[in-house]
């Protein structure tokens, strides 16, 4: 039976497990892992603080069942960016993309997408966690004046392109949910596997989670300004896009290059590319890579098969690559992620 939560209710079973509290660096008292209640979930949620108004949340976990937790209507006080690192969710969102309007809608969350939500007010919404798989996220929170002690103006204003992302008290929280770029990528993985203790694992972080936060920004810019989606295509030639989709996705052990796709469905390279950004937010090759990760999950989870069998029924060339892609994107590796589904 799904399990229903208010947020506070959600929050409260971390602290009912005080006693088995773990600590990942004993020479750091702010960096602390608390278990989840395990009538809920299995798993922990480490939080590390990393000065006074900066935080960076590791969260690990496998669902006894559906879960859904209900937000209620609130002022947010930090800017929040979560990575989804592995699983699946759906967000039900009351934010805005403006300063007047508030609009509600339903985001499925994947792994490989993030989300970036400013401080501010925002009205009841609900996270819903359709799945009992293992799914991990790492957040940043950062309170305002974090962000603004960066700013390099005399006036200490906001640049205005990013001023959406800081708000001001009642006005409404804004909110992006995006596709994880590379460079992000790049940096998830050393935060993941930060090789340090004590003092310099704590330098270590924040200058990472600094650098997370200002590829996001640099993102937030570039979306702003229309550079990934400023040419809009027209209705026939975004059928072309997804007769493009079923193309690519008939063969992955032989997928046309780009160029040959392109002239199969009568588009140049430019317009496929900016054609696939707008449908189904990442790259040609991107979508490709998702959809054979996702069959790679179905048959390891379904079929007594071999990561080498899945491997090569997939495309990929041996066990070794398609096990890094498969950790990369779910945070478990295909023959662990096999072995909890048995």
């Amino acid at each position: 039976m799904p399990i229903e939560l208010t947020h506070n209710q959600f929050r409260e079973q971390f602290q009912i497990t005080d006693e088995a509290q773990l600590q990942w660096d004993a020479a750091d008292e702010q960096d602390v892992t608390y278990k989840f209640d395990s009538k809920i979930s299995s798993g922990w949620l480490r939080k590390i603080c990393l000065r006074p108004g900066l935080w960076l949340y590791v969260d690990r976990h496998q669902q006894v069942d559906h879960l859904k937790i209900k937000y209620p209507e609130k002022e947010i006080h930090n800017i929040h960016c979560i990575f989804t690192l592995s699983g699946n969710g759906e967000i039900s969102l009351p934010f805005t993309s403006s300063a007047s309007t508030i609009t509600s809608s339903t985001i499925v969350d994947t792994g490989g997408h993030y989300s970036l939500s400013s401080n501010g007010y925002t009205a009841q919404s609900m996270n819903a966690y359709v799945e009992t798989e293992p799914c991990s996220f790492l957040e940043l929170e950062m309170q305002p004046q974090i962000l603004q002690s960066f700013v390099a103006n005399s006036e200490k204003s906001f640049p205005k392109n990013l001023q959406h992302v800081v708000k001001s008290t009642g006005e409404a929280r804004y909110f992006r949910h995006s596709a994880t770029q590379p460079m992000m990528t790049t940096v998830l993985q050393q935060i993941a596997h930060c090789p340090y203790q004590g003092t310099i694992k704590r330098m270590y972080l924040e200058g990472k989670v600094i650098e997370l936060m200002a590829l996001v920004l640099d993102h937030e810019i570039t979306l702003q300004q229309g550079e990934l989606t400023k040419e809009s295509l027209r209705p026939e030639q975004m059928e072309r896009v997804h007769y493009a989709k079923e193309i690519l996705l008939k063969d992955m052990n032989n997928p046309p290059s780009l160029a040959a796709l392109a002239r199969q469905v009568g588009l140049n390279d430019r317009l496929l590319k900016s054609g696939f950004r707008q449908a189904f937010g990442t790259t040609v090759f991107g979508l490709l890579r998702s959809h054979r990760l996702e069959i790679a999950k179905q048959l390891l989870r379904e079929q007594d098969t071999s990561v080498a069998e899945v491997a090569h029924l997939i495309g990929y060339s041996n066990s070794t690559t398609l096990g890094r892609a498969f950790k990369q994107k779910f945070g478990i590796h295909p023959k662990a992620y096999q072995k909890s589904c048995r």
